[in-house]
């Protein structure tokens, strides 16, 4: 252990730029005083300045610094974590290996601002683009979409499954809050449910880390690819918001602009030939989800993002033909905030009330009380139109009412994640 002599040892990092205290939960050890130890410790606002994965969904290691001391850190538990990206400030717990590496638990960026570039260190991706593949595994993006369904995981792994489509270009996606992040969402200040930090109880009871279903919200995460499914995901969310009203007109117009659906044309074969699907619909499997099925192959390697260093572009491994690299940038002088009711002022799109589901997976009337004419376009009405327009040639067979909303739903859920029928 290093001792810090007759002077104590400073309360956290000290990085140049506006800086915030240590999160709830977090009594900060100092980077010279790190010893070796199975106790978790806090170490708060530390700069990333360089990370590697050998290969796709293995632990993230990474180096970080209080442009004092250096030290290595790794991500053990890493499908609910992830890891950091290079130029990230970060408040970590963890404790210290006798390899010398620091074994995280959780991690919290600091600095990711009110929403995508320039509003924050990191880009928007549409819906489509990230469902269809077009990102690498491992990049944290802001994508604009809207919940339809939360599915805690009860009797899983704790996960909340939040299930979204956007309209058009149409297309599903799963959001997931995991048991590591609970309590630690950069959320706005609304009424929907109670969130603490415990990891030993059900998801069921956390549903306020998570976006209200039937309202358009701006997401940040870190994408991810499902082998069980053979799909795309954010996971873990780590902020969302309500869209501004410049989003919101944004999202009319590219629905105007790319009105036709999105087909993923390597679905599952029948006959030899392969059918086309919705994007965010299982194309294939490893098995671990639903079995060995005939109509589905194997899922083959993903884009990956293999090495992160401040100020230059990824470094990406896999079949990336279709991705494109981005800058990780220097964060260190951005502002910064704590998680829950600050990621950006609620304004006047406060909601009141839980979110539940109808018998039809769909938001009951007087579920929600809107406050402006923003969120007041995404109704019961209009969010069983959008799952029509997805899923509507899937539940064709069925008689229009009850059954056919309940088929839309089915099919919606499958596609965006759902593990339950």
């Amino acid at each position: 252990m290093v001792m810090c002599g007759l002077l104590a040892c400073a309360a956290h990092a000290d990085l140049t730029g506006p800086s915030v205290g240590p999160p709830d939960g977090c009594n900060p050890t100092p980077m010279s005083a790190v010893a070796v130890t199975t106790q978790q410790l806090c170490i708060h606002r530390v700069l990333v300045t360089e990370t590697n994965a050998s290969h796709d969904q293995n632990e993230t290691n990474f180096s970080f610094t209080d442009h004092t001391t250096t030290m290595q850190g790794y991500v053990p538990n890493w499908w609910p974590n992830g890891g950091p990206e290079a130029g990230m400030v970060v408040t970590l717990w963890g404790h210290q290996q006798a390899d010398g590496r620091f074994a995280v638990d959780r991690w919290i960026d600091l600095a990711h601002g009110t929403g995508p570039d320039p509003a924050g260190p990191y880009p928007q991706m549409r819906l489509i683009d990230v469902t269809s593949g077009k990102a690498p595994e491992d990049r944290m993006v802001w994508v604009r979409a809207t919940p339809f369904a939360l599915d805690p995981q009860d009797n899983g792994d704790g996960d909340i499954h939040v299930q979204t489509f956007e309209p058009c270009p149409a297309g599903g996606l799963t959001f997931e809050n995991t048991p590591p992040m609970r309590g630690y969402v950069d959320r706005p200040s609304v009424n929907l449910g109670a969130t603490t930090h415990d990891t030993s109880d059900q998801p069921s009871s956390h549903l306020g880390d998570a976006p209200p279903i039937g309202v358009p919200v701006m997401i940040l995460g870190e994408t991810r690819y499902d082998f069980g499914f053979g799909w795309w995901e954010i996971h873990p969310i780590r902020a969302w918001r309500f869209l501004t009203q410049d989003e919101i007109a944004q999202q009319a117009a590219d629905c105007a602009a790319d009105p036709v659906p999105h087909i993923d044309p390597n679905g599952p074969a029948v006959g030899g030939q392969h059918v086309p699907i919705p994007f965010g619909f299982p194309p294939c499997t490893d098995g671990s989800e639903f079995g060995s099925n005939p109509l589905y192959s194997g899922c083959g390697p993903v884009c990956y993002v293999s090495h992160t260093e401040i100020d230059k572009p990824e470094t990406l491994s896999g079949p990336c033909d279709k991705v494109t690299p981005v800058i990780t940038h220097d964060q260190e002088n951005l502002p910064e905030a704590l998680p829950n009711g600050t990621a950006g002022p609620p304004g006047n799109t406060q909601l009141d009330g839980q979110t539940t589901t109808s018998a039809d997976g769909l938001p009951p009337s007087g579920v929600f009380s809107f406050k402006t004419r923003e969120v007041e376009h995404i109704t019961r009405l209009s969010t069983a139109q959008a799952l029509a327009r997805i899923y509507g040639p899937s539940c064709a067979a069925r008689p229009r009412g009850l059954a056919f909303r309940r088929c839309l739903n089915r099919a919606a859920r499958r596609a965006s994640g759902e593990t339950r029928g």
